[in-house]
Formats: C-alpha cells, structure tokens, sequence
C-alpha cells in the first residue's frame, strides 16, 4: 500500500468519479480482472531487481551517513569550542580579575599563568 500527497491523492479520486459516471460497470470488469490475475507473477518490466535496490538503497544511505557524520563533528567541534572558553574563563578568573569577560574569550596570544603571577 502507498500513501501519496493530499492534492495526488484528490486527483486520483476525481478521476475514479469521472470513470465511475462514465461507465458503471467498469468497476465490476476491473473487480473481476483483479481476481482472476490476482496469481500471476507481477511482469518484468515492473519489477525493481535486487541490484537496482540495493544501489539505491546504499545512494541513499551512504550520502545520509556521511551528512551525520559532519554534522556530529561540526557540533562537537562547536561545543568544545564553547566549553574551552568556558574553563578558561573559570580558570583565568582567580588570575586576571580585570579582563573583562569577552576578552577572555576572545582568541589572543597566549599568556602563561607564571608570567602573570610574576607581574
């Protein structure tokens, strides 16, 4: 069973009124039709082959994994950028008192906590 779009969905509907008014018995004929080809083999030409589904499956599935994948990276990336500045901040409040605090986020040349005690 397939599921389409509202509107398809709507369309296909008209159509099977339109045909219903057209010819009332052409349900029964399509009735019949059905069982008697109800125990034949569906025709080549629609079926998909085991190749072609597993090719579009690993199109799909290969192209989703490498997406997470990036986007799992991007955001450890992004949240260990965050958490660094934060330690720092914690780290650096006990020693630098009066920077303010986007300067120590900010990225700048690097100063040893000795060379600061020194001073």
């Amino acid at each position: 069973m397939m599921s389409l779009p509202a509107c398809q969905q709507r369309a296909l509907d008209r159509i099977e009124q339109t045909l219903v008014r057209e010819d009332p018995a052409l349900g029964l004929r399509f009735a019949v039709f059905a069982r008697l080809a109800r125990d034949d083999a569906m025709p080549a030409t629609e079926q998909v082959s085991g190749r072609l589904r597993r090719f579009l499956r690993s199109a799909i599935v290969l192209p989703l994994t490498a997406i997470s994948l990036v986007a799992l990276l991007a955001a450890g990336w992004l949240l260990a950028g965050r958490q660094g500045c934060v330690l720092g901040q914690k780290a650096a409040a006990h020693n630098m008192s009066s920077v303010s605090r986007a300067a120590r986020c900010q990225p700048g040349p690097s100063v040893r906590l000795n060379q600061m005690r020194r001073r």
